[in-house]
């Protein structure tokens, strides 16, 4: 069966090399493009840093000198998530302490409101995107270390996409579509006309948590979903269930 990724690249090849190790054959259209931002970071007044992607650490990391780094192993650290976690972890060797037992940023601030004490000022190195469940939940600084960019070439993929989904299904073969997030969603679905739209609803589409299946299924559609794990595993296991 082809999988459609829309992750950024490097993400997405990522993604790619794990779908094709099980047998799958992938077609990458990024819906995003990364672009990492210069920001002013100045650490001594916060006891916490939080982070809700693992792009988040990338750009936050890109901006520290040295002496930053070692302030950082002083602080506490919450990460939405086991990707975003072991990311961390990966560049700054340093467990996190606080991860929800569900991945979205409502479960995040919960879990973070249980740890956070009163005159204790929250960082979260983010996206102009983000949604502001944090920022509103524990009066957190927002920092933006990245965006995400819309790439100019969308449409014409589409449409080379759209010739595929339908020669496959002439062979009587559905095709997976995959989101990670509610902007790869967005962006892809604006540039499909009606007539792709409704051929996509035959197919199978796998959203990667609850926040992207809101966004996806105001396409009109019932996307599939992790149960628990909202990470590109958890839609991998998704993936190899349909591949019957």
């Amino acid at each position: 069966m082809k999988v459609v990724i829309t992750r950024p690249l490097e993400k997405g090849k990522d993604f790619s090399r794990m779908l094709e190790d099980a047998g799958f054959e992938t077609v990458v259209i990024p819906t995003l493009e990364l672009v990492f931002k210069k920001a002013e970071i100045n650490l001594e007044k916060y006891s916490w840093i939080v982070f809700t992607s693992p792009r988040g650490i990338e750009g936050f990391f890109k901006n520290l000198i040295s002496k930053d780094i070692e302030k950082v192993l002083t602080k506490k650290i919450g990460a939405i998530g086991i990707e975003t976690a072991k990311e961390f972890e990966k560049i700054f060797e340093k467990p996190v302490d606080v991860i929800p037992e569900l991945y979205t940023a409502e479960h995040l601030l919960e879990a973070l409101k249980k740890e956070v004490k009163t005159g204790e000022k929250v960082l979260v190195p983010t996206t102009p995107s983000t949604r502001d469940v944090l920022k509103e939940g524990l009066n957190a600084d927002l920092i933006f270390v990245y965006s995400s960019e819309e790439p100019e070439n969308i449409s014409e993929k589409l449409e080379e996409l759209e010739k595929q989904v339908v020669s496959e299904n002439k062979n009587n073969k559905k095709v997976i579509l995959t989101f990670t997030s509610g902007l790869t969603a967005k962006n892809f679905f604006k540039h499909c006309t009606p007539e792709f739209l409704e051929v996509l609803k035959e197919q199978y589409i796998i959203s990667i948590g609850p926040i992207t299946k809101k966004n996806v299924d105001s396409f009109g559609f019932d996307s599939l979903m992790p149960e628990k794990n909202y990470t590109v595993e958890g839609m991998l296991s998704i993936i190899k269930a349909l591949n019957i």
